[in-house]
């Protein structure tokens, strides 16, 4: 499958095996990756970037490139598969460089997954953030989606973590 979104202002597209300098700059950044529990390294960046090819195999799954309608690139998006707290769920997530925060474009890369992932039959699809990451928790928010609970995050440093859900 070949996944393509269109918003606005923004273009979602699939990864290519050309694009690693591109998720290296953004997941090795230390603003941008504030609330992860460290940048990531170049082995960490190969293998996000390899599991977002072998997630497209599934319609609705993946992380996708966000790109301006210019060409640049300013994130990824996507959803992948996860368990939390024992459940599985359809997890969306959101990254922006933070040369592109408060413009948007996370809102709108996320509302986009959000139509796709229930069109293409995804019932639950949900959000997880530290509970301190305000600008993750505005943009679940003006999704629409629902807090239905917070837990403590062991894969996130043991962080109060909140849990946002569409359901369709």
């Amino acid at each position: 499958m070949n996944t393509r979104l269109e918003t606005e202002r923004l273009r979602l597209r699939e990864y290519t095996s050309s694009d690693a300098f591109l998720i290296s700059q953004l997941l090795s950044d230390p603003t941008t990756m504030t609330h992860w529990p460290a940048p990531l390294d170049d082995a960490a960046c190969r293998a996000w970037l390899e599991r977002a090819l072998d997630a497209y195999v599934e319609p609705a799954y993946g992380r996708l490139a966000v790109l301006l309608k210019t060409g640049e690139y300013v994130g990824d998006a996507g959803i992948v598969r996860a368990t939390i707290e024992g459940r599985e769920e359809n997890d969306l997530g959101y990254i922006i460089d933070h040369r592109y925060w408060r413009r948007g474009y996370g809102l709108e890369a996320a509302r986009a997954l959000l139509d796709f992932g229930h069109r293409m039959g995804l019932s639950r699809i949900v959000a997880q953030m530290a509970v301190d990451n305000r600008a993750s928790v505005r943009v679940a928010e003006r999704c629409g989606m629902r807090l239905e609970r917070t837990f403590v995050n062991a894969r996130n440093r043991d962080l109060e973590t909140r849990l946002y859900v569409s359901e369709r």
